[in-house]
């Protein structure tokens, strides 16, 4: 079923700004997307170190304006909140300071999410990239975060009464519409009881002085006309903090929602010893953050998180999958179709997911996304999938309507590749630790050194080392042994993205280079898919023509996460039984068409 959501984005008319006549929302938001243009090429221009502080400056001067002009809108003389551990330090140039005021102006005409959201985004166009990315600081759109909200509801939160926790509040993109919805609510309520429940039920938690003021901010402006009426100061709902270090309260949250940070990330021996349950091999910060809202959230509870895909297939987040499936199983998923009008400069692809704390398990309702354009959303829906029953394992998903069948061929297949005789590796040359070993010739020591473009898109080898940086031939030197590799295997690219034609790159290796050179060695950026004996069932030549057909595109795609095709994934990808591949054996020793061998292929997945 296809459903047509518009966020709750309202247009407006627009009294005259400086020079200009805004009269559209559309109209103020290419304004602003102009701004953070020249802004960006302005703060390159300075040394990383001073970014970080012309941020802070530069993001201070945005929002004083936004709240000096929201004041005067509502006619209160009320002082602007001031923020926790920003400096002020940085002298702002006449050109800075007049892109600020304009700014501010602007975003005083739009809701006041929508507003957090624009000027969250042009303080992220100033900092250091470096400070953004090991924060995480991604603002959520408001489209999808009217989305998440009306998930949660779904999932059954009620709105009149609930206890919110946003641990990751950012600029306030949930605090915000989540305060408007407890407004709409509580209709009877004086202004001055309305401004104590909201204070009574609303949390946030923000590690970036800059996001956490905005958040607060936030908030104060959706308050403003119930604080101009009662007279009553808004109260402080947002911390200054790390969530990781906070213990739950004794009374818990009916709702935990946010865009936990994305990024792999070291924890101390503590934390790593606290959130052990969820954590396998190395962290990342929203799987972290996931067992956070856990801990957060009472039994019967909702967690409602924007996040990135990887956690439903990838082997560092099989606990998590574990933990999730035993205390709080998802309810709605909603995969995002296409990165763009989502989120700047990042390359995850991205869920929406509830869960219910203490629920027993059911089927999840699997939805597609298209963000049409930033106020509207177009919704696919997928129907309801039933989890493994172990939730360790990979959860395979549609992520469009056309994956629905493949799907349940999948959950028929009981073969993976270890049946069909391969365990998979990663090439072990990781090139950069071992430049001074490249050659461009050949030596008695060198060996051939396979990079992924040696893999054609079309299924061939064809030994190349054409790309910057590549060389032909690696040098062996003492204890170098473990990087070399003497048997024939398939080679597989680790690394495509969804936009690709194919996720599923690879390419038998000819046993007739084996015999030529003796030995190989390979880089890291190829998957290895090794005989487990010297005769496997299936021959490499007809496991390379299976894995580039469009049948087991789609399959991969239903498990893969991330844009790394990971040895993990490909060993848990569902299979045909070995004992089927007799025809597509016949074809691939008689030089078949590839129409007639993508045929095959399709068939055998359908069983």
């Amino acid at each position: 079923m296809r459903l047509r959501q518009k966020a709750d984005l309202s247009e407006h008319r627009f009294r005259e700004i400086g020079t200009g006549s805004p009269d559209s929302e559309a109209e103020i938001v290419s304004g602003l997307q102009n701004a953070r243009v020249m802004i960006r090429a302005l703060a390159q221009t300075l040394p990383e170190a001073e970014r970080l502080q012309l941020s802070h400056s530069f993001g201070q001067k945005l929002v004083q304006c936004w709240w000096e002009t929201c004041c005067l809108r509502h006619e209160a003389e009320m002082p602007l909140r001031r923020p926790q551990q920003l400096s002020t330090k940085y002298p702002l140039s006449e050109a800075l300071e007049s892109v600020a005021e304009t700014v501010g102006k602007l975003a005083s005409h739009l809701e006041p999410e929508i507003a957090a959201y624009q000027i969250g985004l042009t303080y992220t166009y100033v900092l250091p990239g470096t400070y953004r990315s090991t924060h995480g600081i991604y603002y959520t759109p408001p489209v999808l975060t009217q989305r998440l909200i009306h998930l949660a509801t779904k999932t059954g939160v009620d709105w009149a009464s609930c206890r919110v926790l946003d641990p990751a509040c950012g600029g306030g993109a949930f605090l915000a519409p989540i305060a408007k919805h407890i407004i709409s609510q509580l209709p009877e309520c004086s202004p001055r009881i309305l401004l104590e429940n909201i204070a009574n039920r609303l949390r946030g938690y923000e590690i970036d002085p800059f996001g956490a003021w905005l958040a607060q901010v936030a908030l104060d402006v959706v308050l403003l006309p119930f604080t101009v009426i009662s007279g009553k100061k808004t109260p402080n709902l947002v911390t200054l903090c790390d969530s990781l270090q906070k213990n739950p309260p004794r009374d818990r949250f009916d709702l935990v929602i946010g865009n936990p940070p994305y990024a792999r990330t070291k924890l101390t021996p503590e934390l790593r010893d606290k959130f052990k349950r969820s954590l396998f091999g190395h962290a990342n910060l929203y799987g972290v953050f996931t067992d956070v809202a856990l801990r957060h959230a009472r039994v019967d509870g909702v967690i409602a998180f924007v996040t990135p895909t990887s956690f439903l297939a990838g082997e560092y987040f099989k606990n998590l999958r574990a933990l999730l499936g035993s205390e709080a199983p998802p309810k709605h998923m909603d995969f995002v179709a296409a990165r763009r009008h989502v989120f700047d400069d990042v390359l995850q692809e991205t869920l929406l997911a509830t869960y219910q704390h203490g629920a027993g398990r059911s089927s999840v309702a699997v939805s597609e996304l298209h963000v049409t354009n930033p106020h509207e959303l177009d919704i696919r829906e997928l129907g309801a999938l039933d989890m493994p029953a172990d939730p360790s394992l990979p959860w395979i998903l549609p992520r469009s309507t056309e994956q629905i069948s493949t799907v349940q061929t999948l959950q028929r297949c009981k073969h993976h590749l270890v049946d069909w005789g391969y365990t998979v590796s990663t090439g072990p040359l990781v090139w950069n630790r071992f430049k001074d070993q490249l050659h461009s010739r050949k030596a008695k020591s060198r060996l051939p050194l396979i990079w992924a473009e040696s893999i054609l898109p079309d299924g061939r080898f064809e030994w190349r080392a054409r790309k910057r940086n590549h060389e032909p031939w690696f040098e062996i030197r003492t204890k170098d042994n473990w990087l070399v590799s003497r048997q024939q295997c398939v080679l597989l690219q680790r690394t495509t993205a969804k936009e690709q034609h194919r996720r599923l790159i690879a390419a038998a290796l000819p046993a007739s280079f084996i015999d030529q050179h003796g030995a190989i060695v390979v880089e890291n950026h190829l998957n290895m898919l090794k005989p487990l004996e010297s005769t496997p069932r299936v021959s490499p030549e007809v496991l390379s023509a299976f894995l580039n057909s469009r049948a087991a595109d789609q399959a991969f795609r239903c498990v893969s996460g991330s844009v790394a095709v990971s040895a993990y994934e490909l060993e848990a990808l569902p299979l045909p039984s070995p004992d089927s591949l007799d025809y597509l054996h016949k074809l691939i020793s008689e030089n078949a068409a590839r129409d007639l061998i993508e045929d095959e292929c399709h068939r055998l997945y359908q069983g």
